[in-house]
């Protein structure tokens, strides 16, 4: 197989994988309504939903590395591809509550999977064009993530019924597992690893089973990673989720609270194609990650404690915040010189990120139940932005992971 054409093949699979990395999370929200009903969801049931997807993201970030030491990475992608499909249906499959959870558990997985797998395909099969392509991934994903709440009720209405919305995402999936096909039969890993039979050299292989062995947890650029990674995703988890009803606690309604978390939503698009931008072009993209971290803070002090002054105004600015999401994807493949460093950085940051992110929603809920107000849950937004600052002027020193590891020392025996 041609290179052009491994590269063709690698596009659709990543930006058609990208798709589907929050479809299913996303797509099921405007449901619940229609679904409650039919289920008997419970409002502590739907809660707990609702960490499901942070809770299988970590998990199935740290379980990658063994997956991929048995698994090339286009044989990953598909078959997580083919998994988030499997999960879509089986959550309609039955008339209790158990298939929804075990099908959600089962997509979820896999696309928690995916998260950590795909900006690693996005440095094997170009490495020279790893900001851009980063940028064609999170703007795919970013589209997936807010096509699929516009499209839920209409796809309901006009079948009649949620299992068919919610199953439909399951094609989505499908196609995204298409373009691998062809990959994982001519054996292309990469690029540019390769040998002459299509397989990855021994060399490569043998560098892939290396990625547990570098102690990213014990380099200021993996934990600066986790730090930007973690601390953004707890608050912008809990502002996904408190949004709405800060603005309904303001007197206004929850058409308004939705229109506003759809816009703020929206803003991820520019941040997408700024952030990886920001990387490939700026000698030092700190002060930009700065300014925006402050932009952050303000809309968000605004929308916590004024927030019928000017609402609107409040969101823009939140929403175009987190700026940290995008450039910490990106950092994974540019902090690092091997495949084996960034297979390490991506399962660390993501893990223990969407690990901290679970505690977002839950302590945000938690203050604001004590306090009855929103100043508490303010100040642990904005203790997060400090974290995500300090965490980042490590992470954006060009510097590699592999260079700022401790000297071995001698083992003992």
């Amino acid at each position: 197989m041609t290179k052009r054409r491994i590269r063709l093949l690698a596009f659709a699979g990543i930006v058609l994988t990208a798709l589907n990395m929050r479809a299913a999370v996303t797509g099921l929200p405007p449901l619940i309504g229609r679904m409650a009903p039919d289920l008997g969801l419970s409002p502590g049931f739907v809660g707990a939903l609702g960490m499901l997807p942070t809770a299988m993201f970590a998990a199935s970030a740290f379980a990658t590395p063994p997956l991929l030491r048995r698994l090339r990475l286009p044989h990953a992608l598909f078959a997580m591809m083919a998994a988030t499909a499997a999960g879509q249906l089986l959550r309609v499959a039955g008339p209790s509550t158990a298939a929804l959870v075990a099908g959600s558990l089962v997509a979820l997985f896999a696309i928690g999977v995916t998260n950590t797998v795909a900006p690693l395909a996005v440095r094997a099969y170009f490495p020279e064009a790893v900001p851009r392509m980063s940028t064609a991934y999170m703007l795919a994903m970013q589209t997936g993530m807010m096509a699929a709440p516009l499209a839920a009720e209409p796809i309901a209405a006009a079948a009649g019924s949620w299992r068919v919305s919610l199953a439909s995402w399951a094609l989505l999936a499908l196609a995204a597992a298409l373009p691998w096909i062809p990959l994982l039969r001519a054996g292309a890993d990469s690029i540019a690893a390769a040998g002459r039979d299509g397989r990855a050299p021994a060399a490569a292989r043998a560098a892939a089973g290396a990625a547990d062995q570098v102690p990213e947890h014990r380099s200021p650029v993996g934990l600066g990673l986790l730090a930007m990674f973690g601390c953004t995703s707890l608050s912008t988890y809990a502002l996904m989720m408190f949004i709405p009803r800060v603005i309904e606690s303001a007197g206004m309604s929850a058409a308004t609270g939705g229109a506003m978390l759809s816009w703020w939503s929206a803003l991820g698009a520019l941040i997408a194609v700024l952030g990886p931008w920001a990387l490939g072009r700026l000698r030092d993209p700190y002060p930009l990650l700065a300014g925006f971290l402050l932009v952050y803070c303000i809309g968000n002090a605004g929308l916590f404690l004024a927030p019928a002054a000017a609402p609107w105004l409040w969101v823009t600015l939140s929403g175009l915040g987190p700026i940290s999401f995008p450039m910490a994807l990106t950092l994974i493949n540019l902090r690092a010189r091997t495949a084996a460093g960034a297979r390490a950085l991506s399962a660390f940051a993501q893990g223990g990120g969407y690990t901290l992110a679970c505690a977002g929603p839950l302590l945000t809920g938690m203050l604001h139940e004590a306090t009855a107000g929103w100043a508490a849950p303010l100040v642990l937004l904005l203790a997060a932005t400090a974290v995500v600052a300090v965490g980042g002027r490590a992470a954006t020193r060009e510097r590699f992971v592999e260079d700022t590891l401790p000297a071995a020392g001698p083992r003992r025996g």
